[in-house]
């Protein structure tokens, strides 16, 4: 027969049967009359090829596991089948964790929303930019959001910062729309108008940990530790510099991390992190 026709009777391409003659699983039939005459050996054989292959053996396995009718596989076999099949259980929870996301996304699209923060932080973040009274200060949200949208991804958010925004209250609210409000101003500021606007803006930060200091410290506690954490606020750093990227509103970021960090419990709960905000991770 015809490479055409055993090529259609094991239900395949001719490209892939000559695939199959090229890497040395399908013998080269002789020729007859300068054409290719296939019989029926090499119908089974590709058949039993095409039989591995559906069954999620990879073609470069085959070649060990492959043997002629009657034969006893090698003693490789079951090691080829086992490396295999655990090739296809690593795809199958691919797909499965895939699926999981797509579910969890349409979900988010009949809802009209599609993020990967926390829905309750999403809500946070869209009712404190629209409470802003100026483009300014909807920018310093919006870069906050940024960077909590790359450790979400990133799955850097800890389960425990849900907790905390469920405690966020009206005048916890407030106070954070007057921190962006400033965070803002102070891009336009300088000398002892900036010392000043900063110094107001880590006493309104420390009203906001007063409130909520058993939660604030579980989820600082959470957070990576060791040499992870210190990645992490390496990372957490770099990002916050990049959203507020003025020489005073680093001086913010700063002046957070130092003056935060001497409250009682804070220190404690980022113990296991060698470097804290003020630290490169050096």
């Amino acid at each position: 027969m015809r490479v055409r026709e055993v090529a259609d009777l094991a239900h395949t391409s001719v490209r892939t049967v000559r695939y199959y003659h090229h890497v040395g699983l399908l013998p080269v039939p002789p020729a007859i009359n300068g054409v290719r005459d296939y019989d029926l050996y090499h119908l089974a054989r590709l058949l039993r090829i095409r039989w591995l292959v559906d069954s999620g053996l990879p073609v470069r396995s085959i070649r060990e596991v492959l043997v002629e009718p009657g034969g006893i596989p090698s003693q490789d076999t079951a090691v080829e089948l086992r490396q295999a099949l655990d090739s296809v259980d690593a795809r199958i929870a691919t797909l499965t964790a895939q699926r999981n996301g797509l579910v969890a996304l349409l979900e988010q699209a009949d809802e009209g929303r599609l993020t990967p923060l926390p829905r309750a932080l999403a809500n946070l973040y869209d009712r404190l930019a629209a409470a802003m009274p100026n483009p300014a200060a909807r920018k310093a949200v919006e870069g906050e959001r940024h960077v909590m949208i790359y450790l979400a991804v990133h799955g850097l958010l800890p389960d425990s910062l849900t907790a905390l925004v469920a405690e966020i209250d009206h005048d916890d609210e407030a106070d954070t729309v007057a921190i962006f409000e400033g965070v803002a101003q102070l891009a336009d500021l300088s000398g002892d108008d900036a010392d000043h606007l900063i110094a107001a803006l880590v006493d309104a930060t420390r009203r906001i940990y007063r409130r909520h200091p058993a939660t604030v410290q579980r989820m600082l506690a959470d957070l990576p530790q060791g040499v992870a954490g210190s990645a992490f606020w390496a990372t957490v750093r770099r990002l916050a510099q990049y959203a507020f990227n003025t020489s005073q509103q680093r001086r913010l970021i700063d002046a957070l991390a130092r003056e935060l960090s001497t409250e009682p419990g804070i220190e404690l709960a980022l113990a296991g992190s060698t470097s804290p905000l003020t630290n490169d991770g050096a």
